[in-house]
């Protein structure tokens, strides 16, 4: 029977790791303390999302901050070799929390949230920068979870027609209705990225497909039954990733 071998906590610093020791304050220093409840001499990851990750361990703690002793540097996990972007119709906030952290943990490099025309949730510009911020946390904790290096990347809420406007030009994209005739896995490989786009509870009205057509979508389907949006969500970046990533 093999043996479970013991996986060092993950810490995401938005800083260099050159030097040989790093000084935590704040929020940092009280995770490591309160909520990994690590002490001296005990060892961790650091990462930075800019393709640093370093080895490390507790060195001192004073008050409220925490000394890292920085060890060696090794290359992080590679990422896939899907471009992959989601368009996501903003759905509610708990469901927007469980889409960002599942979308980071299989490989999404991008998130479009936007408006459509049965949207629920609507955001003014400072509430939207605030929940940018906070879908920013849930994606650097998700990548100290699953071992990913560099979080996604995560737009600001926009109208879709706005949205649409930004994505890449040379990329596959696909829409998913379910009363698409093509499923996903019955397309071609993308040359390029891929976008899927995924509608918020009521799906895409007749103005979203149309903006959505206009951009070079393709409606595919994952079957006949409803999905709620995150499960959608979710599942067609599970399926991206094991016809063309690294699933």
């Amino acid at each position: 029977m093999a043996l479970l071998t013991h996986r060092p906590p993950r810490l995401f610093v938005e800083r260099e790791l050159d030097g040989t020791s790093l000084t935590l304050d704040g929020d940092e220093a009280h995770y490591l303390r309160h909520v990994l409840r690590l002490s001296r001499d005990e060892e961790l990851i650091v990462f930075n999302g800019r393709g640093a990750e370093r080895r490390a361990s507790i060195g001192s703690l004073q008050g409220r901050s925490t000394v890292l002793d920085l060890r060696a540097e090794f290359p992080p996990l590679p990422e896939s070799p899907l471009d992959l972007t989601l368009v996501q119709a903003l759905p509610k906030s708990d469901a927007m929390d469980l889409i960002v952290q599942k979308a980071t943990e299989l490989g999404v490099r991008t998130l479009v949230p936007v408006y459509t025309e049965f949207s629920v949730v609507k955001l003014d510009a400072e509430r939207s920068e605030r929940r940018v911020e906070h879908w920013r946390k849930i994606a650097r904790s998700a990548c100290e979870q699953c071992g990913r290096h560099r979080p996604l990347h995560i737009e600001p809420p926009a109208p879709l027609i706005t949205g649409l406007e930004g994505l890449r030009g040379d990329s596959a994209r696909f829409a998913l209705t379910p009363s698409a005739e093509r499923a996903l896995n019955r397309t071609e490989p993308p040359l390029q990225g891929l976008v899927v786009a995924v509608g918020p509870e009521g799906g895409f009205s007749a103005t979203d497909l149309r903006q959505l057509e206009a951009a070079q979508f393709v409606r595919v389907t994952l079957g006949r039954r409803v999905l709620r949006a995150e499960t959608a969500a979710l599942a067609v970046c599970a399926i991206a990733q094991s016809l063309w990533g690294d699933l």
